[in-house]
């Protein structure tokens, strides 16, 4: 269980000014739409109360999939930040939820909605306000899932894609063999297509286990909420960037 999530009072350390909307609330209504609570985390923090600090909860919309299992049968999901000690803004993303490998793919772009703000609109009226990006915006990105799916990269350009993206993630002049960024890690995600090479990519970026050149050591797994957030955004955004030109 993470004690924020059922908090029913925010930080002593707050300002009086300071509007407190219980997460659990947003839990209430969230279901009350349709979505299912999948699981919450917490950071680690050494210096943050984990009744009040940064938490995530993730919930899952059931539907129809059929269609969708050449891309890895995708699923909507709502993945909702918030914290109790004036630290973040609350911050919720719809994305999609790649089944066949369960690697928590969260995308944000034109094609899919993230909402921050702060601690100033009622969790019911957050509610509702994903009720109706969800109609339009979930189905957009499958639509943008299935155009890169038919885009076909050449191995210098899914290597140029490697490269950019290890940027992201390790900074310029990184010691990390990007090719080892392409390696798949099941059958189905082989291919040339810009869809499979993101999921490849982002796969082994965000997880983890790829090796620094020359070194035993092995790139541990972004466990960072907001890190993991920021980066699956970068990625999502850099493909984009391919698939427009």
């Amino acid at each position: 269980m993470i004690p924020a999530v059922y908090s029913t009072s925010p930080s002593p350390k707050v300002s009086e000014r300071y509007r407190f909307v219980p997460t659990h609330e947003y839990v209430t209504e969230l279901e009350a739409q349709g979505w299912q609570l999948e699981s919450a985390k917490a950071p680690k923090a050494r210096k943050s109360d984990p009744q009040f600090g940064l938490h995530v909860v993730t919930f899952r919309r059931q539907w129809d999939a059929a269609g969708t299992e050449s891309l890895g049968g995708l699923t909507p999901r709502i993945h909702l930040l918030n914290s109790h000690n004036g630290t973040s803004r609350t911050k919720i993303i719809l994305g999609i939820f790649r089944l066949i490998c369960s690697n928590g793919l969260m995308v944000s772009s034109g094609q899919i909605s993230q909402i921050s703000f702060r601690h100033d609109r009622s969790a019911k009226d957050t509610a509702t306000v994903l009720s109706e990006l969800f109609k339009t915006d979930a189905m957009q990105s499958i639509e943008t899932a299935r155009r890169w799916d038919s885009v076909s990269l050449t191995w210098e350009q899914q290597v140029d894609f490697a490269e950019k993206a290890k940027e992201l993630r390790f900074g310029r002049g990184s010691n990390v063999y990007a090719g080892s960024l392409l390696d798949p890690r099941r059958v189905a995600d082989q291919g040339d297509s810009l869809w499979k090479t993101f999921n490849r990519v982002q796969e082994n970026i965000v997880g983890g286990g790829v090796r620094f050149a020359g070194m035993r050591r092995r790139a541990r797994a972004i466990t960072n909420i907001s890190k993991k957030v920021d980066l699956n955004q970068s990625l999502w955004e850099l493909a984009e960037s391919y698939a427009s030109a």
